[in-house]
């Protein structure tokens, strides 16, 4: 974690973020015990439970926890009934016409105890001769009817508040309101209305709730209200919840040591203020003469007798227990500044008088009102605070700026948001807009969001985090697919061409609500974009669909707002137009898929990198595998693999040039062996956003504003510098760094040995947990951009995880030498485990009659040969050299999943004149690997395998293209494919 991060006990600043845990004991089943005339008083024109329900709905409470209630007129038929069933609580009107109340309270009591038992009286004369069953101690309240429901819920919120406060309190950090009141007439008109103030509160609380779980949370973290009768009870309640107190009210003449002390709450007032000075306390009473003694004890006074009590009360509970907004005033009581939120308050702390920060500040307002918003967590970092522990004013201010900042930023780091135009911010890692699905690179992206809010997995000097995200859900794809009437078009696309398609689009409109959203989104971030797909099916774990949708990267530096919203919809609609594109087609073909149950999200994210001229790039990126298929020398398939590059991760996943790696033995690297090595295998190009091209929107060609760039450039931009070695020529070696007149080369020597970042610990321990978490094998993408200088802090960032689940076959395999003697394709190296003896067909590009430049209509040849497969249900055994799927043409043949899907396995040997290894990270080989395709590299230079190519040149071709280059055979019997996985072993038999 940054020098400048806190670290929180919970995602949303709570002491408990599991809501559910909160409120945990619920009012839901009450028997009324009235007299006819009584239940037509309480019902007036509509049923009781239909009366409640509506009340819920005015205050927007949760109405599965509405309370129903079950009515009956006679005490022997409550009796009856609470024998039968369970009920939460009872409530009883006095007059009932077969028994005394006091008989029927104690005979519940007696069977059961733990049963609230309330009185509700509907006149205030009926309490005098109420006192006796009152003072019995077995009644839990009593009640009196206002005239409204408000009381009913008044009397089921006062059990539910007394039962839970226990846990909610002192574990979970809610806070409470202490009224001691010992006058039914009087708490049966303040309960109501503090209970609605209270939900209003919550209310607005809900609105600035970050996403659905804290909008939940923040109502179930509502503040207690606590009644005490007597001076013993008030006591025992504050003393034993002091720190969690918002504040008292309290009446003047209440019980004390069992007698009526007419000055109880003036005694009260006094002990109190001998533990804490701060406290709001308001003291109230019919005889204005005490006015001067509760001031003195150190609490405000009000009238009971006042005509606008209840208004005075409510004033009052918004200016002092933190319920309204937060007023700046200078000591004299002159109001500054008004705020209503966390950072409206964050703007007045920059401005406000020094006088009026250290009058609040010494005081406990702020911390006051932050519990009362339920920002509990960081009331409490700021409450131990003095203000005399601080030099100044200004580091005092500078305190409580950095607490707040850096709170809003860690509460928001690790949890999913629901996008608000209004609050999102630098502070906002991950943001929905919608409310469907994530998507695939969604779902991966959120749960490595929620790895990391849980798991401390940076290292000194290193944060990691995920880029700044916005996701827009799968449902705002349907609502595009049917706004603009493309519902039909899914099923029309058929055999349409990729730029007919995305015309289609490219004349659809968005929402006003999502163009709203997406220029606030632009308002705050200038710096350039990616456009990602997120397919509610890429990415899961055994159809991974990597690399089959578009992605687009924007510069996102047009001067005018405008413009760079329009690009960003563009690009979102060529997203969008891919989930149609003949590559998509394909693929689909070969999974249990339909076209049209394909949905689409799209991730707007932050690009990883620095400008660099009119460039822009990270220092590496790259990716990273806890399962490594090709283990070398004592290395073992669960030491994982990672590769990385110097610029953008295009290079990595399309399989340009990368440097592989063992992240826990980082040290040993093949093909950086011996000087020659690197001298061949050194990274000569890179990946970069050109910055210039601002007005260029890339459609079916996705790569259209990127650059293709000599090494030279990154060595000249500096970004090269902590990658780089030199190539001393003169004493033919390679020395760290970059020196003076020797050849650069990006060897990556310091990072492997951690002098930048650990880049080697930190893939480590993020593979191992990724897999415990996935319960799989795991994969990643990631960037980072290194600042300059010691001492810097760092950011390693996280931009894809995914699921690397393969499929195997269950079966033995004995790879004996009479076996291998028969071998067509025989390698030391093969991936998966199994036989296959159902292929007849061989595509075979052979590399004695290629040339390199030859590759890309090699990929065509391949494709239309796959599609003839593909319709006659036919599949294939594909053998050609260089490193399949490539996107560097002299590398390899650069064809796609879909122009290869027949293919059950496939080999890679070497060009003649060139041995190239193959592209672990890339999105070929990812989907290779998910479709349980038998994977063999043959290097027959070094011993690793070896081809009968004159078996190969005697079976008859169905096919012959480019003079020979490619040829279809088709064997009479099926070959067969053993591979044993356990030796990384694998052979093609012929016939």
């Amino acid at each position: 974690m940054g020098k400048d991060s806190i670290e929180l006990t919970s995602r949303y600043g709570m002491q408990t973020e599991e809501f559910s845990a909160l409120m945990k004991y619920r009012i839901i089943e009450i028997l009324l015990v009235a007299s006819h005339y009584d239940s037509f008083i309480f019902e007036e024109d509509g049923q009781l439970t239909e009366l409640v329900l509506e009340e819920y709905r005015s205050l927007d409470l949760n109405l599965r926890f509405a309370p129903r209630f079950t009515r009956v007129t006679e005490a022997s038929e409550a009796l009856e009934l609470i024998g039968e069933r369970v009920f939460d609580m009872v409530i009883t009107t006095p007059r009932l016409p077969d028994m005394e109340i006091g008989d029927l309270v104690h005979r519940i009591k007696e069977s059961n105890p733990r049963l609230p038992v309330g009185l509700i009286a509907a006149h205030a004369w009926e309490l005098p001769w109420l006192e006796d069953v009152r003072s019995a101690g077995e009644l839990d309240w009593t009640f009196l009817w206002q005239g409204n429901v408000q009381a009913l819920l008044a009397m089921i919120k006062q059990v539910e508040d007394q039962r839970n406060a226990e846990h909610d309190i002192l574990v979970g950090g809610v806070q409470a309101i202490i009224l001691v009141e010992d006058e039914p007439r009087f708490y049966s008109v303040y309960l109501p209305h503090f209970y609605t103030e209270i939900t209003l509160q919550a209310g607005r609380l809900m609105s600035e709730g970050i996403n659905l779980s804290h909008r939940l949370l923040r109502i179930r973290a509502r503040p207690k209200i606590l009644l005490a009768q007597t001076f013993e009870e008030a006591w025992e309640l504050y003393e034993r919840y002091a720190g969690n107190v918002l504040g008292i009210i309290t009446d003047v003449s209440f019980p004390r040591e069992g007698e009526l002390d007419f000055e109880a709450g003036i005694r009260l007032t006094e002990r109190i203020r001998e533990h804490d000075e701060d406290i709001p306390i308001l003291v109230q009473s019919m005889e204005k003469e005490h006015q001067s003694k509760a001031i003195q004890a150190g609490a405000e006074f009000m009238s009971k007798q006042s005509v606008h009590l209840l208004e005075d009360l409510r004033e009052y509970i918004l200016d002092h227990f933190g319920f309204g907004d937060f007023v700046f005033k200078l000591p004299d009581g002159t109001p500054i500044s008004r705020v209503s939120g966390m950072r409206e308050l964050l703007r007045s702390l920059a401005e406000v008088p020094d006088e009026s920060l250290v009058f609040h500040a010494s005081r406990n307002h702020f911390s006051a009102w932050l519990k009362a918003r339920t920002e509990f967590e960081l009331a409490s970092m700021l409450r131990p605070r003095k203000v005399t522990e601080f030099p100044s004013p200004s580091d005092l201010r500078s305190y409580l700026i950095n607490t707040i900042t850096g709170y809003l930023r860690e509460i928001q780091q690790h949890v999913i948001t629901d996008f608000d135009g209004s609050r999102f911010g630098d502070f906002t890692a991950f943001a929905k807009i919608g409310s469907g699905s994530l998507g695939g690179k969604g779902r991966g992206l959120a749960f490595m969001h929620k790895i990391l809010a849980h798991e401390m997995l940076g290292t000194e000097g290193v944060d990691i985090a995920i880029p700044q995200t916005v996701v827009l859900a799968a449902d705002i794809f349907e609502e595009f697919l049917e706004d603009n009437r493309l519902r039909g078009f899914v099923t029309r696309v058929g055999e349409m061409q990729d730029q007919q398609v995305l015309d289609y689009f490219r004349r659809a409109r968005f929402q006003h609500a999502l163009r709203s959203d997406l220029g606030t989104f632009l308002e705050r971030v200038c710096e350039p974009i990616a456009i990602r797909s997120s397919s509610i099916l890429e990415d899961s774990v055994y159809q991974p669909f990597a690399g089959v949708y578009a992605t687009i990267m924007l510069p996102n530096n047009h001067p005018s707002l405008d413009v760079r919203l329009a690009q960003v919809l563009e690009a979102i609609k060529v997203v969008y137009a891919s989930t149609f594109f003949e590559t998509a087609r394909d693929y689909l073909e070969t999974t249990p898929y339909r076209i049209e149950e394909e949905l689409m999200a799209v991730l707007v994210q932050r690009l990883v990198g620095s400008r660099r001229g009119d460039r822009f790039y990270p220092t590496f990126s790259g990716t990273a595998a806890s399962y490594n298929f090709y283990p070398f020398g004592d290395m073992k398939p669960e030491d994982g693999v990672a590769q990385v590059a110097l610029g953008l991760g295009k290079s990595v996943v399309e399989g340009f040039e990368a440097l592989r790696f063992c992240p826990r033995q980082p040290q040993v690297l093949p093909q950086f062996s011996a000087v020659k090595d690197i001298l061949r295998n050194a990274q000569r190009r890179f990946y970069a956003l050109d910055l210039s091209r601002n007005d260029v929107i890339p459609g079916v060609q996705t790569d259209a504003n990127l650059l293709h760039e000599e090494m030279i450039e990154a060595v000249r931009d500096g970004a090269a510098s902590p990658l780089s070695s030199t190539y001393d020529r003169a004493n033919d070696r390679i020395v760290p760094g970059l020196e003076d007149g020797g050849a650069p080369l990006i060897t990556f020597d310091a990072l492997l040995r951690g002098r930048t970042i650990p880049l080697p610990e930190i893939l480590t321990r993020l593979l191992d947990t990724c897999q415990q978490g996935l319960a799989s094998p795991a994969e990643i993408e990631f960037a980072a951009d290194i600042e300059p200088g010691l001492g810097q802090q760092q950011t390693f960032n996280v931009l894809q995880l995914r699921p690397m689940v393969f499929e195997q076959m269950d079966v033995d395999v004995d790879l004996d030498e009479e076996v291998i003697g028969r071998a067509v394709v025989q390698s030391e190296v093969a991936l998966g485990h199994g036989r296959r003896e159902t292929i007849s067909d061989l595509v075979v590009v052979d590399p004695r009659r290629m040339d390199r430049s030859q590759t890309a209509d090699a990929a065509i040849t391949i494709e239309r040969i796959n599609r003839e497969l593909r319709r006659d249900g036919r599949y294939s055994i594909l053998i050609g050299p260089g490193r399949w799927g490539s996107r560097d043409t002299w590398l390899g043949i650069p064809v796609t999943w879909p122009q290869i899907s027949s293919v059950r396995a496939i080999v890679e040997t070497d060009f003649t004149d060139l041995q190239v290894e193959p592209s672990l990270g890339s999105h070929f080989f990812h989907n290779l690997t998910c479709y349980g395709v038998a994977f063999f590299a043959v290097h027959e230079q070094d011993g690793s395998g070896s081809i009968n190519w004159d078996w190969l040149d005697q079976q008859e071709a169905m096919t012959v293209a480019m003079d020979g280059v490619v040829r279809h055979l088709r064997l009479d019997h099926p070959a067969q494919v053993l591979v044993d996985g356990s030796t990384s072993r694998g052979v093609i038999l012929e016939p």
